[in-house]
């Protein structure tokens, strides 16, 4: 055989398997996604509700913490969970802080790619702040969130008012929320198979 010919058909099958291989990441997650939205999410955990379509956030500017604006830097491009509550962080609150805490530590080495942000409607008092800062040192806080922003939080099934807590996307989409009440291993499950398939965060 014509060792130049041997050579062009040996270079485009390189080319060939090296399109597949770049192909394939994202055609599995595109698989993946699938397989997670309400089909799978309904079927495997029963947990999670995709917010459909997704809402995009801009949060930039539009956290306040006790101390000024909340630098949107600390949680961009990473998986981020929302707790709403009361300023006084009630009971319901708490339980919630507890589960995505848990949840997240239950990631392990992919804990870098997942934040938790609590917004209260006040001020925490020192008692408040004091068990945050002890109990939750990963958490960030706002204590208010500019009403454009607010309202995509708020629909037919969730509101901010403590009643589910919500799931943002390394791409600042807010994609799906959770009943106050989630189960915690079916919201493990749902954020090991989004962190096993995204190609983000």
């Amino acid at each position: 055989m014509n060792p130049q010919v041997q050579a062009g058909g040996k270079g485009r099958r390189q080319l060939v398997m090296l399109t597949v291989l770049f192909l394939l990441p994202p055609i599995a997650a595109w698989l993946a996604w699938q397989y997670l939205g309400e089909r799978g999410v309904a079927a495997t955990t029963n947990n999670g509700t995709l917010i459909s379509p997704a809402r995009p956030l801009a949060l930039q500017g539009a956290l306040e913490s006790a101390e000024g604006s909340l630098n949107p830097d600390e949680f961009a491009g990473r998986w981020l969970y929302v707790v709403y509550g009361q300023k006084d962080c009630d009971a319901a609150c708490q339980r919630q802080l507890y589960v995505t805490r848990q949840t997240r530590v239950a990631v392990n080495k992919d804990m870098p790619r997942v934040k938790r942000l609590l917004v209260l409607d006040g001020v925490p008092d020192a008692a408040l702040a004091q068990m945050l800062a002890k109990d939750h040192q990963d958490l960030l806080i706002a204590v208010g969130l500019k009403n454009e922003e607010r309202v995509k939080f708020q629909g037919e099934n969730f509101d901010t008012q403590g009643g589910q807590f919500f799931l943002v996307d390394p791409l600042g989409n807010l994609m799906m929320f959770y009943s106050a009440d989630a189960e915690p291993r079916g919201v493990l499950r749902d954020l090991q198979k989004l962190l096993k398939v995204s190609q983000v965060g």
